[in-house]
């Protein structure tokens, strides 16, 4: 009976699964995965960053050179048109110490970078409202100037009292411009800058004199010319600091800290466009060919025609020179950056001399781009006579 009803024994099934050398070999090539995976993440981490800071300098360089140039435009407004362009204005400044400072009665100013190094510009404009061409006085005191007629000249208004020669210049504060404030200033012609409380003509607000001095301007005019400046004019000195930002400080404010402008910003040149030969452009043909270039960094004579004659200084030709912020392990840039007037003489990130290739001071390792342009002095052209 149990022998018809036993049941055979099957043999136990082989047991299959991955030997070690398999397991090696896709361990293996998981590991060469994450090799290729994390390179392909380098590079794209490289080129974003170099993509991204490159972006960066072009935002920075752009900014910088729009608020320059816009700058640069209004130079020259309320006074283009002085014969005593260049004089040294004497100043006077109650909330500053010391209360005497010196400007140039001149649009701009460019201060050359000795050896190369970045240069700065000074720019002077007025914000007068109302008509602001020079106006003739024809007799003067400490606190009064005659004038052929006052309109445009408010209370509260800076005007540079021009005369004598050799020419002198001194800033002053209307104070009085009307028949309320009695003679002479019922003559409709006459202003006055003394220091004293007046009712100021923008704010309405009475308020002290702050640019005049309590001991008199220290020249003597008997005839001359009033600029108007009016209320906020601006003396801007515009300069690279620490080698890497484009800064601006506004020279009629207290204080007169610099003011950030665009981060980024490594070089700074600029060059006047004097017309020299009077043909009413800005020459600049082969070395080898007269006349000569009328772009200079300085408007002192030779080579050019003595003496300078403000109204020839047509334009303004400025470039930045902007850089990335990212370091690159190669050296990417091999050469100077150059602009219209040449290449820019390079200097270590730290703005010192060029003097440590291969590591994270050495400009090489950086990338740059130039921005560059002609600003026409319009408030000078416009003031002048073919």
């Amino acid at each position: 009976m149990n022998a018809l009803f036993r049941i055979p024994l099957r043999p136990r099934d082989r047991q299959r699964g991955f030997s070690l050398l398999e397991i090696m070999v896709g361990v293996a090539i998981g590991l060469i995965g994450i090799v290729v995976i994390f390179q392909v993440l380098a590079v794209w981490e490289t080129r974003k960053r170099t993509t991204t800071s490159g972006s960066d300098a072009q935002i920075a360089g752009t900014i910088a050179m729009f608020n320059l140039e816009r700058d640069l435009k209004l130079a020259g407004y309320g006074f283009g048109r002085s014969t005593f362009m260049g004089c040294t204005v004497n100043a006077y400044d109650a909330l500053r110490a010391p209360n005497t400072f010196t400007f140039a009665l001149s649009p701009v100013v460019i201060t050359d970078g000795a050896g190369g190094a970045p240069d700065t510009l000074t720019v002077l404009w007025g914000n007068s409202a109302f008509f602001v061409a020079d106006q003739t006085f024809t007799t003067s005191s400490d606190t009064t100037k005659r004038t052929r007629g006052r309109t445009g000249f408010q209370k509260g208004d800076l005007v540079v009292a021009a005369g004598n020669s050799p020419a002198q210049c001194v800033l002053a504060e209307v104070t009085q411009n009307d028949v309320a404030d009695l003679a002479p200033f019922t003559d409709g012609a006459s202003i006055g800058h003394a220091n004293m409380a007046y009712t100021n003509f923008y704010s309405g607000a009475v308020v002290n004199t702050r640019y005049n001095n309590p001991a008199g301007p220290g020249i003597a005019f008997t005839t001359g010319s009033l600029y108007n400046l009016g209320p906020a004019p601006q003396l801007n000195t515009w300069q690279i600091l620490n080698a890497r930002t484009l800064a601006s400080s506004e020279g009629f404010r207290t204080p007169t800290a610099s003011t950030e402008v665009s981060e980024g910003i490594a070089d700074l040149q600029a060059q006047y466009g004097y017309d020299n030969n009077g043909n009413n452009q800005i020459d600049c043909p082969a070395a080898s060919a007269p006349p000569a270039c009328e772009w200079t960094a300085t408007l002192t004579s030779p080579p050019l025609t003595a003496p300078i004659n403000w109204s020839r200084v047509r334009a303004i030709r400025v470039a930045l020179l902007a850089r990335s912020q990212q370091y690159e392990k190669d050296a990417v840039t091999t050469t100077a950056p150059t602009w219209a007037a040449g290449a820019f003489v390079m200097r270590n990130v730290d703005g010192t001399a060029d003097s440590s290739p291969g590591d994270a001071n050495d400009w090489r390792h950086y990338r740059y781009r130039v921005y560059q342009a002609v600003v026409p002095l319009r408030n000078m052209i416009w003031g002048t006579l073919p």
